[in-house]
């Protein structure tokens, strides 16, 4: 009998990241329902609107993630998350569907919208942000999203966005880590280094930022001092008071 090939084990920061959600049904589902003549017509009229939408900006372990699924069921809300996002933006057929709709058809639209929405902040069009702008966009336009993680509330039409920044002191992360990961004191130290070290490249190079300031934010929570459930019915309450009746229908 031969013996089972070893799989490779995961990594430290693929560990944390892994979603528990089915991410690739989720893209292929985006890309079979995304209509490429409806999408030119709105591109050309600028009929593009997206529905209200919360994003959550994090610190690595602070539990986001989690308050976002519960803020979600109260709303009839859909959670797109940091793994999600990447996973429509760079392996589905998005390029070609949605990036290639705007380009081919409409040359220098996409960066025209994006300049319309974005107006003076700097933004680097490459192509990897290309891919994440447009996937964000477009999931936003089609069905009721809450985001996390990505930096997406910088990316989104901000009148339309609730951006919410959780925040909690580094005993409290490393002692999330150890719990959900299973992992030792020392392990969840490491991740949460290696974690952060990546998300702050992230920042850097997509969004041109060092620091989360205070004021592009809605609402921040120290998660050390605000219980789960209590936090979730104040973000709900905030975000039906911003957007009252328009958050269940797209604004014409």
């Amino acid at each position: 009998m031969t013996a089972r090939k070893k799989q490779p084990a995961e990594s430290d920061l693929s560990r944390y990241w892994n979603s528990k959600l089915r991410i690739r049904q989720l893209a292929d589902d985006y890309v079979a329902r995304l209509n490429k003549e409806e999408l030119r017509e709105k591109v050309r009229k600028y009929d593009l609107e997206i529905f209200p939408t919360i994003c959550f900006s994090r610190q690595i372990g602070v539990g986001a993630l989690e308050l976002a699924e519960v803020t979600a069921k109260k709303l009839g809300y859909r959670v797109i998350d940091r793994e999600m996002i990447e996973t429509i933006s760079q392996t589905t057929e998005l390029s070609r569907v949605s990036i290639a709709t705007f380009d081919e058809r409409y040359p220098g639209k996409l960066r025209e919208l994006l300049g319309r929405i974005l107006g003076d902040r700097p933004f680097d069009m490459d192509e990897y942000t290309r891919h994440l702008f447009t996937a964000a966009f477009f999931l936003a336009h089609m069905d009721k999203t809450i985001f996390v993680g990505r930096g997406l509330h910088l990316m989104l039409p901000r009148h339309r966005v609730l951006a919410v920044r959780c925040i909690g002191s580094s005993r409290f992360r490393i002692k999330n880590l150890v719990s959900s990961l299973k992992v030792t004191e020392r392990k969840a130290r490491t991740i949460l280094s290696q974690a952060e070290a990546e998300q702050k490249e992230f920042f850097k190079k997509v969004h041109g930022k060092e620091t989360a300031p205070p004021q592009e934010f809605d609402l921040i929570l120290n998660m050390d001092y605000v219980n789960q459930a209590v936090a979730a019915e104040a973000i709900v309450m905030l975000f039906k008071s911003r957007f009252d009746d328009k958050n269940r229908t797209r604004r014409k």
